[in-house]
């Protein structure tokens, strides 16, 4: 190795214990966001299911039913409601939406709901009735949408995919393994997840025993980071990557790494980097993947030459 590689080799390594990379100030820095358009994986998976959406509101008739995934719920109720406590788990029943006020006396609507108890609700908006009418989407808290849920229980379950994240959880004890990436599963349901991931996947797969799920996210908004192209494809990723050798295949399905991998096994191996860094030289290209905890990769034109993981 030249004097000039382990110069290079000895700054990006410097790089991934800073916080601030003014050392080499002709580093270009590139975002999640840059690198995630720079990778074009997944494209149809991505389309799944993308027409699945919350009710506007206008278009919400009695009965329609939302998930409680949080006690805090509680919170949003009027004093004039009755037995709040414990709804975690229960659903509320959409009755009518009535013109109100606020406390200040402005516009307001008012949500009326019962849970599954018989419990009368309220939930006061500081949204005019009107204004409420057009909204395209309206959320209430702590909760998720049933019919987003059966439409993604109708379309997912007894299906085949492979899996692409190895951040399962378990079923019977709610802790989350790392398991295997790139290998069948079969989805045996979908039920509401909670207020973050609103959809939870549960499958099987053939080599790992048990029931295991995946939370996932829905939609396009900014909040719908974990949507189905994140966590499943539809074919074999190894059919796509003939020319991977078995041995490499092995490392990637269980999220390892090794020198000499290229940049795309080790997208496979260990997914979409935080970040990217380069460092250009007459020699080579340095390039520097980042990921959380303290993980980062070092390629030399597309090799990895150096990594902690």
């Amino acid at each position: 190795m030249s004097r000039l590689t382990r110069l290079i080799l000895s700054a990006l390594t410097a790089l991934a214990f800073a916080s601030c990379f003014t050392g080499i100030e002709s580093t270009p820095k590139i975002t999640s966001g840059d690198v995630r358009r720079r990778q074009t994986f997944a494209v149809a998976e991505n389309d799944f299911l993308s027409d699945v959406s919350s009710t506007r509101p206008s278009l919400w008739t009695e009965g329609k039913r939302f998930y409680v995934t949080d006690d805090k719920i509680s919170v949003i109720f009027t004093v004039a409601s009755d037995d709040k406590d414990s709804l975690a788990g229960h659903e509320l029943i959409f009755k009518s939406f009535a013109p109100t006020s606020s406390l200040t006396g402005e516009g307001a609507t008012d949500i009326v709901m019962t849970s599954d108890r018989g419990d009368d609700l309220h939930y006061i908006v500081n949204v005019p009735y009107d204004e409420m009418m057009k909204r395209e989407r309206f959320d209430i808290p702590f909760t998720v949408e049933r019919s987003v849920v059966e439409s993604f229980g109708k379309a997912m379950t007894g299906k085949r995919y492979y899996i692409t994240t190895p951040k399962w959880y378990d079923s019977a004890t709610d802790k989350e393994i790392k398991a295997l990436r790139h290998i069948p599963v079969t989805v045996a349901g979908v039920t509401p997840g909670n207020s973050v991931y609103p959809l939870k996947v549960t499958f099987t797969n053939d080599s790992v025993a048990g029931d295991h799920y995946v939370l996932m996210t829905y939609g396009r908004d900014k909040a719908s980071t974990r949507n189905f192209g994140k966590i499943f494809a539809f074919d074999n990723p190894r059919d796509k990557y003939t020319r991977i050798s078995d041995h490499t295949w092995q490392l990637i399905i269980h999220s390892r790494v090794e020198e000499g991998m290229t940049r795309d096994e080790c997208h496979l191996a260990l997914g979409t980097p935080n970040s990217i860094k380069t460092v250009p030289t007459n020699a080579a290209v340095f390039e520097q993947w980042s990921y959380d905890d303290g993980v980062y990769l070092i390629f030399e034109d597309n090799i990895l030459t150096r990594f902690r993981v």
